[in-house]
């Protein structure tokens, strides 16, 4: 269908990220999709780099999908385009522009309009509109745009029917290496006062046999990663379950699928069909926020602790099913000492990652609505987020970034699970430790700098052996924690000075355990053809008086009598890409 050409554009925070807004669009813009274009960039970009791509293309009409990440850069892109294309359309969507588009459009003049809420049906009828298959503008449902010097704005769009909406996607061209996003409801039955998902409460889903027909697009492409951006997945359970069994029944052995879940709405039956699943197939998202029961009552977030605890647990015992827990600092009633302790509770139930985030004031939120109910002091600029309340002062919540940045790097990054694990034991709290950490960090002046793996790991050193009351026996110990931590990940052939070389005489064990495989294979596996020497510079081996397993999953320390471990890096932990750790007994498998 011929007619002006219509540019969607999606400025995605990460190259690996993709818009599924503008997909879902073009892909339901029926017999006008001919006139749409579509195009992905990046907040990575240089402006000026979009700016001449636009302005080439020549557009009658350009249109921005806006989120929290990106809305200052798509602003300042537009006010550009409309100088050097002033004839241009330019209009938005998304969450960032649609409750109150009006002040958007009065604040940003070179916008010329905004498609509020659900945009598939609107964008359709606009296209027809200017193909000039429709009458007037203003019949258009979902729209707020300029008319002279007025601000129209439309009937509001009812709520879309899922079963009537088009795949979004035709092709996996544009896909290499990066993640897909899909939907199999929409809205959101809870109320957390902080999300904008909560004021929609129609919860719609799609039939069980459409979303199975559009999962197949991503098992047979075997794409590597697909998160579901539906909100409490779980909500409906016969759905959650279906779709489950029959991710678990076509498992293609690449593709993982992401949920964010209600880990208390978990069922018996739904463990037991986790059982059967290779591990990497799902992962959770769980939101926890606080476990402060004040402030889950003033976010009016309903959670069963107990059942998430005996959730947690069952993952966890399962071993194939990545789990992060979520927590939110600035929320009413959280002080420091209180959210210290919902980070402990929430760090006992052993997530796989820890997230910890900070409030952010969304406009249309009931958050922003008693804001100056809880004293509530945060950014006027996008993502809005929180300075300080009532409880929490600007300086605690800096203290709180700190703490943040140490779990990502030592906990959220897998790399430290046996050193971490043996710190704790010397440690008041978990908190405690991550706070101490980041105050080490803060002393050395270190927190403002980037640093490798290898010195992540000489840091952590240095902070134990300058804060830690130890025996000779423990500060041993810990430095057998550290070295199989460092070789979990890779084979370093020159590792930090404090992991102590293997004597000549355990070289010279290994080299014969080499040779013995290199011709027996009872222990190593898939390096068929590869003599002892290669062998030798492949795979890591060393001895351990530690029990590693003990300390890891239960926090002891438990000496054992010497044993050898093998480090497989070509089979990996597909929950946190460890390298197979293969027992070799207390005297190399012979």
């Amino acid at each position: 269908m011929a007619g002006p050409e219509v540019l969607l554009t999606a400025i995605n925070a990460k190259y690996i990220h993709s818009n599924l807004a503008v997909y879902s669009l073009m892909a339901n813009a029926g017999q006008y999709e001919d006139m749409v274009t579509l195009c992905e960039y990046t907040v990575n970009h240089r402006r000026e780099e979009i700016l001449s791509w636009l302005y080439g293309k020549k557009p009658a009409v350009i249109g921005f999908s806006c989120y929290l990440w990106n809305v200052e850069y798509v602003v300042s892109l537009a006010e550009d385009l409309k100088k050097v294309l002033p004839d241009l359309v330019i209009f938005a969507g998304g969450p960032e522009v649609s409750w109150h588009p009006e002040r958007f459009l009065e604040r940003h003049p070179f916008f010329d309009m905004i498609m509020v809420g659900e945009g598939e049906e609107t964008f359709r009828e606009y296209l027809a509109w200017l193909a000039g298959d429709a009458g007037s503008l203003s019949e258009v449902r979902g729209l707020v745009y300029r008319e002279g010097a007025r601000i129209v704005r439309t009937e509001p769009r009812p709520a879309l029917d899922m079963e009537k909406l088009s795949f979004p996607y035709r092709s996996l061209e544009a896909f290499d290496n990066r993640i897909l996003y899909y939907e199999s409801m929409r809205g959101c039955p809870f109320s957390c006062s902080y999300c904008l998902s909560s004021l929609e409460k129609t919860v719609r889903v799609k039939s069980i046999g459409k979303t199975q027909r559009e999962l197949d697009f991503f098992l047979e492409g075997r794409v590597p990663q697909v998160k579901f951006v539906d909100r409490t997945f779980n909500c409906d359970h016969e759905h959650a379950y279906a779709i489950w069994e029959y991710i678990g029944a076509h498992d293609n052995g690449v593709t993982n699928f992401h949920f964010e879940i209600a880990g208390d709405l978990l069922r018996e039956e739904d463990f037991a069909l986790f059982e059967s699943f290779r591990p990497g197939l799902i992962q959770f998202e769980i939101g926890v926020q606080s476990t402060n029961p004040d402030t889950l009552a003033a976010i009016r977030r309903t959670m069963d602790l107990e059942k998430l605890c005996r959730a947690m647990e069952r993952l966890h015992r399962g071993r194939n099913i990545h789990a992060h827990l979520d927590l939110i600092a600035g929320l009413p009633h959280e002080d420091y000492g209180s959210f210290r302790r919902s980070f402990d509770e929430v760090y006992a139930m052993k997530p796989d990652q820890l997230q910890l985030g900070f409030l952010k004031v969304l406009d249309g939120s009931h958050m922003s609505e008693a804001g100056e109910e809880y004293g509530i002091v945060y950014s006027s600029a996008p993502p809005y987020e929180v300075f300080s309340t009532k409880w929490l002062s600007y300086g605690d919540l800096l203290q709180l970034k700190i703490v943040e940045e140490m779990v990502e790097v030592y906990y959220n990054s897998f790399q430290f699970a046996a050193s971490m694990a043996f710190l704790r034991i010397f440690s008041d709290t978990a908190f405690d430790l991550y706070r101490s950490l980041g105050g080490y960090y803060e002393r050395h002046g270190w927190l403002e700098k980037k640093h490798s793996r290898l010195e992540r790991y000489e840091l952590l050193w240095r902070f134990a052996e300058d804060t830690m009351s130890w025996t000779g026996e423990q500060r041993e110990q810990f430095r057998q924690a550290m070295t199989y931590d460092f070789y979990c990940r890779d084979y370093v052939k020159n590792p930090p000075a404090f992991i102590r070389p293997r004597p000549e005489q355990m070289k010279h064990g290994i080299r014969a355990f080499f040779a013995r495989e290199a011709q027996e294979r009872r222990f190593v596996r898939g390096y068929e053809g590869m003599k002892a020497g290669q062998l030798y510079h492949l795979l890591y081996v060393d001895c351990f008086t530690l029990d590693m397993e003990i300390l890891t999953e239960e926090g002891q320390i438990r000496e054992t009598p010497p044993r050898y471990c093998m480090f497989d890096y070509r089979k990996r932990n597909p929950l946190n890409r460890s390298a197979e750790i293969i027992p070799l007994g207390g005297s190399l498998g012979s």
